[in-house]
This record gives structure tokens, C-alpha cells and sequence, in this order.
């Protein structure tokens, strides 16, 4: 038996929508354990096995790491199971394999010389909303043929939803669970309790369905514009800038800021872990923030004085009792534009919910999960704009 027949026997039905696919952009859609990666490589081993004249495929992730840890397992583990892996060469060094005149690469986005400088028949982008637009745009430029997009909906704002699915050369798949016939019961009860526990997590990774503003939802009339559309201001005497701490798991992030009229900017200036403090003081020197007034996290002070220590113009935030809530509807009074570059603010956004009880009661107090940003930017809001101001601690 050849190897492009273990790999049909084997398939769910996503392998056949790439097969009969002749789309440029394939844009796979699913939630958690639908076998959308799986398939994707699937179709790429049954490629390499029957297609005749030579060709290039790239796999790119944002990361190595996340890379070599998600869809390029997967990929070698397929080689193997079909035993292509045994014909082929792999480069361990170079992240590459060899197939007779075919050749597969694995790639990431900080990898910036391998994805501009070369050419390419096929791109596979896995976890494409963890991507730029502007990194699809350097692939796409040098990609001759098909373009796939695999990623979890979670997202209700991106450039997927915007740019690529209404094109007029794309099919878009949704999978979910129910299509991965090779899951077991027990995997599949695990998932289908999300149902009744998040009904919003289970939208997405359950059904696989593109996330939605819902009644958990805190923020839901935030505006996301180009950054170069924001009107003019002045660094040091009109911008403020919101840290908050992070070092391994969590990330240090900061947003600057500034008021005109009713109306509030917001930017994404950092969003980075392993950052120490000798780090972020150089971050903000290195682009010009040093002199602007930054708020952090008073929970710090420590991290605090090092900053002023090191030349930064930083203040601890307010914060105690209520302030909080103080600062969620200190927010809700102005309209807030968020820049279209801080994708990470749109993901916080879109995750920002009120934390709802077992029986369905949904309570005043924000769920306390991926809210780096949104701490940032309520530090300073609410230190730099509520009438309580002048209480700041220095």
C-alpha cells in the first residue's frame, strides 16, 4: 500500500475540502480538537507523495518554539506513521525536509530574512490570528500558488475576518470536534461540558464559531482605527502611558494614551515577557517615553523606584477599595479608539467579561484572565482623568 493511501484511510473530512479545494486562500476555521492542523498536514504528505513536478512548501508560525511543539509534530508524526519520513531527508539544523525534488520548510515570523527573501508554491500559516497583516502580505507576495490559514476563532475583530475570508479567491471550512472521528469519548465529554460552564468559550472553541460581543461582555462600542489616523499630540504634555508588570508567563505591557474632548486614544506599546526592569527602562528610553508620565501598578513599588531610579517619569497608579470598577466606568464615559496595530488590545477586548456564577448569574467583577493591557489602560485613565487624580501616590 502506498503512502497516499494510508494517509486517505486515515483523513477526517478537512483533508478532502483541501483535496477538492482549488482556491488560492484556504482558510480552515475551527475550535479546539476539530483536526484542522492534523488534516492540513495530512494533505501536505499525500502532495508530496503524488504530485509530480517539484514544489515548495513553507509552515509558519509566529514562533519556533510553538512551532516545532504544534504542526510540525504533527507533520513528522504523520512522515513517519506513512513512512515518507523514511524516503525523505531532514534537516534538524536548517528545519527543513526533503522529499525526492520536493521540499518543505519550517519557518517563524522572527525569521524575517527566510520568509521576505524566499519563494514558495504553497504557505500554510497555522494559528494564523496570532499573525500580522503585514506578514501574511510579505508571504503572500512570494507565493505562486495556495495560501492556507488554519487558526481557533477567537478573535471578533481581525484582519482574517476583514481582508482575506470575503476575497472572491477563498473558501473558508468551519470544523469542530464533531469532525474529528478519531477523538475519544472521553476527550469529547471534557469538550461538551464547556457548554453549559462557558456558553462564550463554547461559541468558539466548541462550535467553532467567530467570537461575539455578549451580554459578559464589559466594553462592547470600542472603535479600532489606523494608528496613523489618530489626530496630533503631544508626547510629554498631553499622552500618558499605563504599565503593567509581567515577567515569564504574564507579559510586561504598557498602552499610551491621551484625551481629546470626549474622546479617548489608545496605542499598544509593549507586550513582551521576560522583560526585567533594567529592560523596560531602556524600551522606553530607546523610543522616547522616558519623559512621558507613566502609571503603574502600585501593587510594584518596588519595580516602581527602580524605574525613576533609571531616568523614567513613573507614578503609581490609584488603586484600593473599588477602584476598579471606578476605573471600567471612568472608561465607559469617553469614546475609545483603540489602534488598529495593537492586536493584542483586541484580543484583551474581545476577552474582557464579567465573571458569571454556576447559575448563570453574571456579577459585577471582571473575569481576571489575558487583562495585561486593560490594566494598563485603566491605571492611567483612571489615575490621569478621574477627579481623584490628585490622590496619586508618587
Amino acid at each position: 500500500m502506498g503512502a497516499s493511501q494510508k494517509v486517505e484511510q486515515l483523513c477526517n473530512r478537512q483533508f478532502y475540502d483541501l483535496i477538492n479545494s482549488d482556491a488560492r486562500y484556504f482558510v480552515s476555521q475551527g475550535g479546539t480538537r476539530s483536526g484542522k492542523t492534523y488534516a492540513i498536514c495530512q494533505w501536505l504528505i499525500y502532495l508530496l507523495t503524488t504530485r509530480e513536478d517539484p514544489i515548495v512548501i513553507d509552515i509558519i508560525r509566529k514562533t519556533l518554539p510553538a512551532l516545532k511543539a504544534s504542526i510540525m509534530r504533527d507533520f513528522f508524526s504523520i512522515a513517519e506513521s506513512t513512512g515518507v519520513y523514511f524516503d525523505g531527508i531532514h534537516n534538524k539544523a536548517e528545519n527543513t525536509f526533503q522529499y525526492g525534488k520536493h521540499l518543505v520548510r519550517f519557518l517563524s515570523i522572527d525569521q524575517p530574512q527566510k520568509i521576505r527573501g524566499s519563494k514558495r508554491h504553497i504557505a500554510v500559516l497555522n494559528e494564523g490570528n496570532e499573525l500580522d497583516k503585514e506578514d501574511l502580505v510579505q508571504v503572500a507576495f512570494r507565493c505562486s500558488e495556495k495560501i492556507i490559514i488554519d487558526f481557533n476563532p477567537s478573535d471578533p475583530i481581525h484582519w482574517i475576518y476583514e481582508d482575506i475570508i470575503p476575497r472572491d479567491d477563498c473558501e473558508t471550512f468551519i470544523t469542530t470536534y464533531k469532525d474529528n472521528k478519531f477523538l475519544a469519548p472521553e476527550i469529547v465529554k471534557e469538550i461538551e461540558r464547556m457548554r453549559e460552564k462557558d456558553p462564550d468559550y463554547w461559541r468558539v472553541y466548541g462550535e467553532g464559531q467567530r467570537a461575539v460581543y455578549s451580554a459578559r461582555q464589559i466594553f462592547s462600542n470600542w472603535s479600532f482605527i489606523p494608528y496613523n489616523e489618530f489626530p496630533e499630540f503631544d508626547l510629554e504634555s498631553e499622552a500618558v502611558i499605563g504599565l503593567d508588570f509581567g515577567f515569564s508567563s504574564d507579559p510586561a505591557a504598557a498602552c499610551l494614551v491621551f484625551k481629546k474632548g470626549s474622546s479617548l486614544y489608545v496605542h499598544e506599546i509593549l507586550y513582551k515577557t521576560s522583560m526585567t526592569n533594567q529592560d523596560l527602562a531602556n524600551f522606553f528610553k530607546d523610543n522616547g517615553y522616558d519623559r512621558t508620565l507613566t502609571f503603574y501598578d502600585s501593587a510594584e513599588p518596588k519595580s516602581g523606584e527602580e524605574l525613576r531610579r533609571m531616568g523614567i517619569f513613573a507614578k503609581a497608579a490609584i488603586k484600593g477599595q473599588g477602584s476598579i470598577n471606578a476605573g471600567i466606568s471612568l472608561l465607559k464615559e469617553f469614546d475609545v479608539f483603540i489602534s488598529q496595530e495593537s492586536k493584542n488590545f483586541s484580543k484583551e477586548y474581545a476577552g474582557y467579561y464579567w465573571e458569571q456564577l454556576k447559575d448563570g448569574t453574571i456579577i459585577n467583577k471582571p473575569k481576571d484572565r489575558l487583562n495585561h493591557l486593560m490594566d494598563s489602560l485603566r491605571y492611567c485613565t483612571y489615575s490621569q482623568y478621574s477627579k481623584r487624580s490628585d490622590f496619586f501616590v508618587i
